[in-house]
């Protein structure tokens, strides 16, 4: 916990030794960089289904795609200026909020089911939470994973009772396959391999029906919001026609992602899972991105907090400031 402390402090200073020169962008813009993980999700099949790439091409910009494997890193590239949008677990949000970087959270790409859990190794004896005791359970610190099982240990008890290690998502397969862990909250495609010698013992569809809920969200860096808002509502809009195409005509949706990613039909729509791709009339008719969104967002940043994985927990009104919902509310309104 300390380490994440430490880096949200770097963070912080980096911040104030780039902020002033990325607070603005006065030039039309000439590309656009986002900042993507790489899974089956809104901007897989936004991409493959050329939605995005033609909105900017009628704009005259070029679209730079670059991959991340934590929302760390993401955060990192958000202070240096290095992209434009970055899709990140919530919690890496609320870090980016916490550390005061200068961005927005605009869009919730897919609140999380089972695909992200907790993997227990088949044959290890594991067969309910109580015999987690004395386990080595893996998790990429300050993400959603982290989270969802910090929630879980504590609701059973056992917070102080197991060995928690820090590994990205490549090092947690790799140390399945060794066997040198026997548990694991990772999401999807790290789930894939893991579960053919190993069994959920809860995921986040599980923590979600416990109004407990994580997504993946899309932050916008601050500079380029108020210099362009236009093309923030443009790539939104982009991202809304495949979440309203997922509920209409799901197999074109996952096709499309799982060309984006190389992946067999059924592997994208396994991957995929139980997550929820809510449109953006959705999302204001259910008052998400108003009410039940930022009120999970301040639950777990107190619960953040309270395990030091951030400096401070949140106000309700840093949260509220920090989520841009005007161009959810507009697309909501079309």
């Amino acid at each position: 916990m300390k380490k994440i402390v430490k880096f949200l402090i770097a963070l912080f200073m980096i911040f104030l030794l780039t902020g002033c020169s990325n607070n603005t962008d006065t030039k039309k813009a000439s590309e656009v960089r986002i900042g993507i993980l790489q899974v089956p999700n809104d901007v897989a099949a936004a991409r493959q289904l050329k939605y995005i790439s033609s909105y900017f091409d009628k704009e005259n910009i070029k679209v730079k795609y670059i991959i991340f494997d934590s929302g760390v890193d993401a955060n990192k590239a958000l202070i240096s200026g290095d992209i434009d949008f970055a899709t990140m677990g919530d919690t890496n949000a609320v870090v980016a909020l916490t550390s005061k970087i200068d961005a927005k959270l605009v869009w919730v790409n897919d609140v999380l089911g089972n695909n992200e859990g907790l993997v227990v190794r088949n044959g290890s004896g594991i067969k309910n939470f109580d015999d987690l005791a004395g386990q080595k359970i893996a998790t990429p610190f300050a993400s959603t994973s982290h989270y969802s099982l910090m929630m879980t240990l504590k609701k059973h008890h056992l917070l102080n009772k197991v060995s928690l290690l820090d590994m990205d998502t490549q090092d947690i397969v790799a140390a399945w396959n060794r066997g040198d862990i026997s548990a694991a909250y990772t999401w999807q495609p790290t789930l894939t391999p893991m579960l053919k010698n190993g069994h959920f013992l809860i995921t986040s569809e599980d923590l979600r029906d416990q109004n407990r809920i994580t997504a993946n969200v899309t932050l916008v860096r601050g500079g380029f919001e108020r210099s362009h808002p236009k093309l923030v509502a443009g790539l939104l809009k982009q991202l809304n026609k495949t979440h309203a195409e997922m509920q209409s005509e799901p197999e074109v949706t996952i096709k499309a992602a799982s060309k984006q990613m190389d992946l067999g039909y059924s592997e994208a729509k396994s991957q995929i899972g139980t997550s929820k791709w809510l449109t953006a009339k959705q999302m204001v008719n259910q008052r998400f991105l108003s009410k039940t969104f930022p009120e999970q967002l301040y639950i777990t940043g107190k619960f953040m907090s309270q395990q030091q994985t951030i400096d401070h927990a949140p106000s309700k009104k840093e949260i509220n400031k920090f989520i841009a919902d005007k161009y959810v509310s507009e697309l909501g309104d079309d």
